[in-house]
């Protein structure tokens, strides 16, 4: 009786695995339609322009993506540009606001978390290829929002949890710990106020926080494709 019992639930089990992969699946492919994957993987460069609000300041920036793996961020602060870049292989960052015009490269942690950025469709797409795991924790409600819980874990072990949106399946939040200059923090990302735009899904507010605390706000006026950019734009300056 008790070998047929565990039998049955052995049974069970894989069976509950497998719902759960293919609510995964489900999941995913809605996600996928929703932000309009297909569309967006012909796309070659993005440029999206807008302010960051911060501490009562409205700093305007440019931020641009280009294939394969680029990615750059100038922002205005003070009539001064803070710039951090990845070109594929290289991140640097100019911050004339720590006392230096010259170009300097990225530390370990967020050389990885540019590379990341620089991705166009995301962590979520394609995760496997990417030598990540991913799993469907659960449902929870957010604010009122009824979200699907999902669970990444990158190559390097890095967890970052993404919320979706039970009806419309785009992402809303993501929630992840990282180290940064040997600390833990939480970070935590909110994404509203999607916009269509030529069949692909763009949230054109998003608020970071840490530990708990707003950080500050991207406000995204304008988003624009295929804009053409010197290849050197994303290269590492040579020293004056």
């Amino acid at each position: 009786m008790k070998k047929i019992i565990s039998f049955v639930f052995v049974i069970f089990m894989a069976l509950n695995v497998n719902l759960k992969a293919q609510d995964l699946k489900e999941v995913l492919n809605n996600y996928y339609d929703a932000v309009g994957i297909e569309n967006l993987k012909n796309v070659k460069t993005i440029n999206f322009t807008g302010k960051v609000v911060q501490g009562g300041m409205e700093l305007p920036f440019s931020m641009y993506l280009a294939r394969p793996l680029k990615y750059r961020m100038d922002i205005t602060v003070q009539g001064q540009q803070i710039v951090q870049a990845y070109n594929g292989k290289d991140g640097w960052m100019v911050n004339p606001m720590m006392g230096s015009t010259e170009p300097q490269d990225l530390p370990p942690e967020q050389l990885k978390q540019m590379k990341k950025q620089a991705d166009f469709e995301g962590e979520l797409y394609d995760y496997e290829k990417k030598g990540s795991t991913l799993e469907l924790v659960g449902n929870e409600d957010f604010e009122g929002t009824k979200v699907y819980k999902l669970k990444l874990t990158d190559k390097d072990g890095d967890i970052t949890y993404y919320y979706v949106d039970s009806e419309t399946y785009v992402v809303i939040k993501t929630n992840a710990k990282r180290n940064i200059n040997g600390t833990e923090v939480e970070g935590e990302t909110l994404f509203s106020n999607f916009q269509m735009i030529d069949g692909m899904a763009f949230p054109y507010s998003i608020s970071t926080g840490m530990n708990g605390q707003t950080m500050a706000e991207i406000v995204i006026d304008k988003v624009e494709f295929g804009k053409k950019l010197d290849p050197t734009f994303f290269d590492k300056p040579e020293k004056q």
